[in-house]
């Protein structure tokens, strides 16, 4: 066959893989039909989507366009189930990604695994991203209050428009800056999600908690941790729980958990106080030879004046647990709360400060709101009022003020107590 001929014949096939190429890449993007004010997420998954196992798909972001330059796109290999529990049951469902590579999405932090918050319960689509921004910006010089980074989003799944998304990091290691494992080593460095209502300090063992690290599935069990912390926090006397050298203040970072209880009282998130949060503790170092466990919020819509069930709550509702109750049995640690809320209240957790942020959300949301609502009008019914976003906001920001002033009362009146 002559040169030219089979020349020609390559270039006719490469032209036709081409055309199959665009056809495909054609048909896994959709038409976009308004334009976007939000980052868009494509997912396409290859199979059925369940809460149980992984399945493969690709992910793609695409930002908006601006004056400066098109909109940039990536595409990534990634498995997809859906995430949560009670939300599982919901018509819109939050999804977990884990990509086959680390990639920092947005300007968050480089990581291979990805919350995709769908907020179907919450009306104002924020309450998760206003309560770890608050609790972020309570750190301080080698203070950290670590909580979960997170960007609004819109999302697409195998071409159909699911609405507005919180992309959010996970709790892990890399997020808390805790030591790598190491098989020769002991303590390790631990996590433990409270995964349910036993999960109060009020017993030994460890119910009510699953371990996340080390990761039980590669490393195996470590309970020795959260067993011996549960143990002395629900059985030992109150001498040796307040003694000032290896009692409580020896185990517990004090500073974060009157912090974390803070942030609990004042979104008032009523199932984040026995379960829903999590707790860590690193390995001994230089510069912590005696590490102490520390708070980290999880699960944040049912706050800011509704419940998981998006039911309204009132504003003068107290939470506390076995070992809250135990931290504010003592007069002094009664003060603190007390001068640590006051410090606050004249800064991120003013009335004014909270305003605010929510105003900024709204104005990063934007049209993306009236999207999403249009995309689930027809699960109206499964909220117990018909409080429109709009509506939410007004009743959120009245809700915040009001248990401001609440627990400006409260804390004071609990310091100033004499008997517990």
């Amino acid at each position: 066959m002559p040169y030219r001929n089979i020349v020609g014949r390559l270039l006719a096939i490469l032209l036709l893989l081409l055309a199959m190429s665009n056809a495909a890449t054609a048909a896994q993007s959709p038409t976009i039909d308004f334009t976007p004010n939000l980052p868009i997420i494509f997912l396409e998954a290859t199979n059925g989507i369940t809460g149980d196992v992984k399945v493969h798909c690709a992910v793609r972001l695409q930002l908006p366009a601006t004056n400066a330059a098109e909109p940039t796109t990536t595409q990534l290999a990634a498995q997809v189930r859906y995430h949560g529990a009670t939300s599982q049951g919901y018509p819109k469902k939050s999804l977990a990604l884990t990509l086959a590579r680390a990639a920092r999405l947005l300007d968050l932090r480089e990581s291979t695994h990805w919350v995709l918050n769908a907020a179907f319960i919450d009306r104002s689509l924020m309450r998760h991203k206003l309560s770890y921004d608050l609790f972020r910006s309570l750190s301080e010089s080698n203070a950290p209050r670590h909580a979960v980074g997170s960007r609004f989003v819109e999302v697409f799944l195998n071409n159909r428009y699911r609405g507005v998304y919180l992309l959010m990091e996970r709790v892990d290691r890399q997020l808390l800056g805790l030591t790598p494992w190491e098989s020769n080593q002991l303590p390790h460095a631990c996590i433990y999600k409270a995964e349910d209502h036993a999960a109060n300090f009020s017993q030994p063992g460890h119910g009510g908690y699953e371990q996340r690290e080390p990761d039980p599935a590669t490393r195996g069990e470590y309970w020795q941790p959260m067993d011996e912390f549960n143990r002395f926090v629900s059985r030992s006397p109150q001498q040796e729980f307040f003694h000032p050298t290896t009692g409580v203040g020896s185990r517990l970072d004090l500073a974060n958990a009157i912090d974390f209880h803070l942030l609990v009282l004042l979104t008032c998130n009523i199932d984040g106080i026995t379960k829903n949060f999590l707790i860590a503790r690193d390995v001994p170092s230089e510069r912590t030879p005696a590490p102490r466990f520390a708070f980290v919020p999880w699960d944040y819509d049912g706050t800011f004046g509704r419940d998981w069930n998006a039911s309204k709550v009132e504003t003068d509702r107290w939470l506390s647990n076995h070992l809250f109750d135990r931290l504010h049995s003592h007069p002094l640690l009664r003060q603190q709360f007390h001068t640590r809320w006051q410090q606050l209240r004249a800064g991120p957790f003013a009335t004014s400060v909270i305003h605010a942020a929510i105003d900024a959300n709204v104005r990063t949301l934007g049209d993306a709101v009236q999207r999403n609502a249009r995309r689930w009008a027809s699960a109206a019914g499964a909220y117990p009022d018909q409080a429109n976003f709009e509506e939410d906001i007004t009743l959120m920001k009245s809700w915040v003020r009001a248990r401001g002033e609440w627990l400006d009362t409260e804390l004071k009146r609990r310091a100033e107590r004499v008997s517990p």
